[in-house]
């Protein structure tokens, strides 16, 4: 191991490098426009790495190792004493200075190798590097232990977005089938309305020709001298009016058998729709709700047959269409 008086030794070189810590060896007033910053990098190293060194277990060191650290270390600490000592009123000083500057790259590139091969032993017998390792493992368990309560969060959240986005599914679905029953409903209602108008049209046309027909029998009577032409003329005219009535007759009652034909399709529609929504909102099977639908969409879309109108077949039967469309709606 290293005796006490290499160590001393050791010691003093190292301060006599590390007490130029707080001075400024690149550039002062006094300096003018001539500085060393050309080697500043090469001044902050051997300063700043000299100064790890001190904080090293240097009784770790054999004699021969101490000496090869210090080796560099004299002539390194003199070219520090010139910088300091350095002055413009010199000679040729921007000489002297590039000169300096020389021999301090080369110097410290010479101070690198050395301590480059012994600082990490040091540090290694202080314990850094195992104190290092420990703490990183430290922070990789931590930081798999943050990764697995990040995965599980995450898995937690995902199941309250996937339960939300259901949710907000069904409730734009049940808003859904609910604005369209009450559109038919309304609709429903629109229509009856139009339906008693038309009833009581048919029932008023019917009326005028009733009456019509009684008033022409009566009125105007012909002559007995009147000729066939008279006769023919007066006849037209009692049929063409009794005619013109009993056609608006049945244009009212066939405008009336629609719009009571239509009330009755809509209201069906809408109580389809309110069956529909009440047997999805029974069951959350799937395939339960896709024949639910499926039975829903033919009642809804299909021909209804109310005896109001002549029926004719579906051409094509549209409910896959639909079924599709709901099922998308529902997922």
């Amino acid at each position: 191991m290293i005796s006490k008086d290499t160590l001393t030794n050791l010691t003093s070189a190292i301060e006599s490098i590390t007490k130029y810590r707080d001075t400024d060896l690149v550039e002062r007033d006094e300096w003018g426009s001539i500085t060393f910053d050309s080697v500043k990098p090469h001044i902050t190293y051997a300063i700043n790495t000299t100064l790890l060194l001190a904080d090293m277990p240097l009784k770790s060191l054999t004699d021969h190792a101490a000496h090869e650290l210090q080796s560099r270390m004299p002539a390194v600490a003199d070219l520090f004493d010139r910088i300091d000592s350095f002055g413009i009123e010199q000679g040729d000083a921007a000489a002297i200075r590039d000169q300096i500057a020389h021999q301090v790259k080369t110097d410290v590139d010479q101070m690198h190798a050395l301590y480059s091969r012994w600082i990490p032993y040091l540090a290694y017998q202080r314990g850094d590097i195992t104190s290092n390792i420990s703490k990183i493992e430290d922070a990789i368990l931590a930081a798999n232990e943050r990764l697995e309560d990040a995965k599980t969060h995450q898995e937690t959240k995902k199941e309250e977005v996937n339960r939300i986005v259901a949710a907000t599914r069904d409730a734009a679905a049940s808003a859904g089938v609910a604005t369209f029953t009450h559109a038919f409903d309304k609709e429903a209602k629109k229509l009856a309305d139009e339906s008693r108008k038309w009833f009581w049209g048919t029932i008023g046309c019917s009326a005028l020709a009733v009456g019509a027909i009684v008033l022409l029998y009566l009125w105007p009577t012909l002559p007995a001298e009147a000729t066939t032409w008279q006769i023919v003329r007066n006849a037209f005219m009692k049929v063409s009016a009794i005619a013109v009535l009993f056609n608006g007759s049945v244009w009212c009652a066939r405008m009336y058998r629609a719009r009571s034909h239509q009330t009755s399709v809509n209201r069906h529609r809408a109580l389809s729709l309110q069956t529909f929504q009440a047997f999805v909102e029974a069951t959350d099977d799937s395939r339960t709700r896709d024949a639910v639908l499926l039975a829903a969409t033919k009642s809804i879309f299909a021909n209804v047959s109310t005896g109001l109108v002549g029926e004719r077949p579906n051409v094509e039967d549209p409910s896959i269409q639909f079924l599709e469309i709901g099922k998308n709606s529902m997922e």
